[in-house]
């Protein structure tokens, strides 16, 4: 008889990542498409494909600054905003995170297929 009683741990809930740790590979990502980027615009045969983000990334202190540096902070007082007035994931959050995921991801795919590029040539 005890064969047939339900293990209801079997059936728990699949874990939530929290708002810092989603947070926190959002900017990993960030961190990941500075270096790939500054590498490949390093290796001569690419460039920056934004403007902006080109004149930038001519100066690697200032590139590393506003890849690295700023988005960390930024990343430090949302969620220390969403710590201090015990805010809660919602929809919007969880879908511009995950929007950011899937940009950057995207991006680094694009920068993967650049370095095999690069090092098959």
């Amino acid at each position: 008889m005890s064969e047939n009683v339900l293990d209801f741990r079997e059936f728990e809930i699949p874990r939530q990542y929290g708002f810092g740790t989603k947070l926190f590979f959002l900017y990993f990502l960030n961190v990941a498409d500075w270096f790939c980027t500054q590498v490949l615009i390093d290796s001569g045969y690419f460039h920056e494909a934004n403007p902006l983000m080109a004149w930038i990334m001519q100066y690697p202190i200032v590139g590393f600054f506003v890849k690295c540096i700023l988005p960390l902070a930024l990343s430090i007082l949302i969620w220390l905003f969403f710590k201090a007035f015990n805010l809660e994931q919602n929809k919007l959050t969880n879908f511009l995170i995950y929007g950011g995921v899937v940009i950057y991801s995207v991006v680094i795919l694009i920068h993967v297929v650049n370095f095999i590029m690069l090092y098959t040539v």
